[in-house]
């Protein structure tokens, strides 16, 4: 037919039909961002931004199961490794002849399960490990955590210790308590420990395969003493916990590492099984 032969209100119509009229285009996409600014620490994919990572350095692969297109386990088991970096030659400044870790003591948990954080006051079971290295009074700590339904899993572990460098075990978390913390004292010293807090294992729906934290050393606040042998100095009142710095006379400390060299005490890796 004829186009001509068309009325003129019909061909106006065929012509906004032809040239498709409304709102179409093509479907646009958003993706969500993890902010990941903390100064020390590096990652691969997704991760956090959390206190633990502004506090240690943190690399790592953690690819996921929601990466391979299944869907994440409720129940998951983890190795970790902790090593000893801390030796004479890198922290030589009063560095003690007894030198060595105590035992590991720490939880999976929720938001409301941590055992200690920065800036805040350490409680009598925490204060106990860092002083003195004993775990009794922070076991019953993380009972009473447990009884409350904020944890999960007791994480109770040896020390590295004489010539031992590391020390390795399991542990298993779960989507209800998805975050890790674990302390040691630093030992011989007033009260330093190092320490990961609530660290995740479980972010945007997925489990981290593997990470390496690097570990700074924190003050639990309790005890004055200066140098990794000093004499108990009760602090009174107590103050917050904090990253370790010292008079560089004394143990050469600043924000939790060696002042000079930058070298960190210890380092963690764990690893999804």
């Amino acid at each position: 037919m004829n186009i001509a032969s068309i009325p003129f209100y019909a061909f106006v119509l065929f012509t906004l039909s032809a040239c498709g009229g409304g709102g179409g285009g093509e479907p646009s996409s958003t993706s969500n961002t993890v902010n990941t600014e903390a100064s020390d620490t590096t990652s691969t994919n997704t991760q956090n931004n959390t206190d633990t990572s502004s506090d240690s350095d943190i690399s790592g692969n953690d690819s996921t199961d929601a990466n391979n297109g299944d869907q994440a386990a409720e129940t998951v088991t983890y190795q970790l490794t902790f090593t000893r970096t801390w030796e004479s030659d890198n922290f030589p400044t009063n560095f003690p002849g007894n030198s060595h870790f105590s035992p590991l003591v720490g939880l999976t948990h929720n938001q409301d399960g941590f055992i200690f954080k920065p800036s805040t006051t350490a409680s009598a079971g925490m204060i106990s490990m860092a002083e003195t290295g004993s775990k009794t009074a922070l076991k019953d700590e993380i009972s009473t955590i447990q009884n409350a339904g904020h944890s999960n899993y007791l994480i109770d572990e040896s020390g590295v210790s004489g010539s031992a460098k590391s020390v390795t075990f399991t542990f298993e978390a779960s989507q209800q308590f998805p975050l890790l913390s674990v302390v040691s004292m630093v030992a011989p010293s007033p009260d330093w420990f190092i320490g990961l807090e609530s660290f995740p294992l479980f972010t945007d729906n997925q489990w981290i395969d593997s990470q390496t934290i690097q570990l700074k050393v924190y003050d639990a606040g309790s005890d004055s003493g200066p140098r990794f042998s000093s004499t108990n100095q009760a602090t009174s009142p107590a103050e917050p916990i904090m990253l370790l710095t010292s008079d560089p006379s004394d143990s050469d400390f600043s924000q939790g590492v060696h002042a000079q060299s930058g070298d960190y005490i210890g380092m963690i890796e764990i690893k999804r099984l």
